[in-house]
């Protein structure tokens, strides 16, 4: 099934209550509008120098001590340093790792965008959805790496078409602006893969609890996707296998199980849990949001509560 690059209307609503920023709202400049300056992304640089300053408030920069890094300093602002690129995005679909779009358009601004994608080293861009509650960007999303050999152009309709997997997750840093020609959007955007969480101990025992619960809700969830109707079984293990077995790791099963209950083509058998996915901070977030989801859509396919 192919997306067709359009304004989207988003009729779902998220019941959860992670909560999922937009972006802060366009002040001046090309930045989501389009005028003639670009705004400067608010990314904060770190210094190629290993040491540090510091000084209090009343102090001139002449009183100004430095302070020696250790080797685990240095490591970690090179490792912070390398979270953040500049990267075209497109904003379409929520999407997780690992799940596969397949979208396209005539618009020659989009032929425009994966020639700037291929140009670069990386191949890479961003997808960014739409918050469900305001119908805004989201100002989190993965990275899509573009090859050749999965563009498809039709000369009779003037269509490129791209299949895509969602890869590293990541945050955009201050507001995108348009890139020179004035066909996409460019951002600054921190990856977040690795970026370090904090939980409480509660917290940590209580997602390895509810991690537990996930594969035997999963495999409930699944007898009742096609025990209503909603797809067959050999519709369902061609989706498991596109997206991959079920990952052993916590954060990344929780985020496996959105991507399945959200899956594209759509199910219609769960809200919009992406994005919340996205936003949440740690794995005691996801190992809920993942249970919910499972749980509230087993309960609208068995007729206990419906949902929509």
């Amino acid at each position: 099934m192919t997306m067709i690059l359009r304004p989207l209307l988003v009729v779902a609503a998220l019941i959860f209550v992670v909560q999922v920023d937009a972006f802060v709202p366009p002040r001046e400049g090309k930045a989501m509008h389009g005028s003639n300056s670009p705004l400067s992304p608010s990314l904060s640089r770190v210094s190629e120098s290993a040491r540090l300053f510091y000084k209090h408030l009343d102090d001139d920069e002449g009183s100004a001590e430095r302070l020696p890094l250790t080797t685990a300093d240095i490591l970690r602002l090179t490792e912070m340093r390398s979270r953040h690129q500049t990267i075209p995005i497109m904003i379409l679909d929520a999407m997780l790792p690992g799940q596969r779009l397949h979208f396209g358009s005539d618009d020659p601004r989009f032929g425009k965008l994966l020639e700037y994608v291929l140009s670069e080293d990386s191949a890479e861009m961003g997808m960014i959805g739409l918050n469900p509650h305001t119908g805004r960007p989201l100002n989190i999303g993965v990275t899509l790496t573009v090859k050749k050999e999965n563009m498809h152009y039709n000369p009779l309709t003037k269509m490129v078409t791209l299949t895509a997997k969602g890869g590293r997750r990541f945050e955009v840093q201050g507001e995108p602006w348009m890139d020179e020609t004035d066909s996409f959007y460019m951002a600054e955007v921190e990856i977040v893969d690795n970026r370090e969480e904090t939980m409480s101990e509660e917290d940590e025992q209580t997602a390895k609890r509810l991690d537990t619960k996930i594969p035997d809700l999963f495999e409930s969830w699944l007898t009742w996707v096609i025990k209503s109707g909603k797809s067959t079984t050999e519709e369902m293990e061609k989706r498991i296998k596109d997206l991959g077995s079920m990952p052993k790791e916590i954060g990344k099963r929780a985020m496996w199980v959105a991507a399945m209950v959200n899956s594209s083509p759509s199910l219609e058998v769960c809200v919009e849990v992406r994005p919340a996915m996205l936003a949440c901070h740690n794995d005691f977030q996801r190992t809920n949001l993942a249970v919910i989801a499972l749980q509230s859509s087993i309960d609208h396919l068995s007729g206990k509560r419906r949902l929509f």
